[in-house]
């Protein structure tokens, strides 16, 4: 075909990775589950890349660079990849945003006022002859 040429070709699935390289070193699911300790549902889920199936993100990070030190890969493609197919959720944080720290501010200051006018005519009137 004179249009499509090895260029526009997509990046593998984080999963295809890991099982191409799995299959090409002549490993099996059950002895890649045996050097990781995960089991073979996981394996599964990893290499179908079944999202869903797998935990969050920073234990499966770690599950990706174990799957692919034993596969022979590179654990950080693999990582890269998984990222790349599910990038991560920009969380709406707003508890440290700058609007709420100076609003926090303001509010600690105008407590510590406070606590300094009422401390004052504690003393002024306890002081009083």
């Amino acid at each position: 075909m004179a249009g499509h040429n090895d260029d526009t070709q997509e990046h593998p699935s984080f999963g295809s990775y890991l099982r191409d390289f799995r299959v090409k070193n002549g490993l099996t699911v059950e002895s890649v589950c045996h050097e990781t300790k995960l089991s073979r549902f996981v394996m599964e889920s990893i290499e179908a890349g079944n999202r869903s199936a797998l935990p969050e993100d920073a234990l499966l990070k770690s599950f990706l660079r174990n799957v692919a030190a034993a596969c022979g890969a590179d654990g950080e493609t693999a990582v890269s990849l998984y990222l790349e197919e599910y990038p991560p959720k920009q969380e709406n944080n707003t508890f440290y945003s700058p609007q709420n720290r100076k609003r926090s501010l303001g509010l600690l200051c105008l407590l510590l006022c406070l606590i300094f006018l009422v401390a004052g005519g504690v003393l002024f009137f306890f002081d009083a002859p």
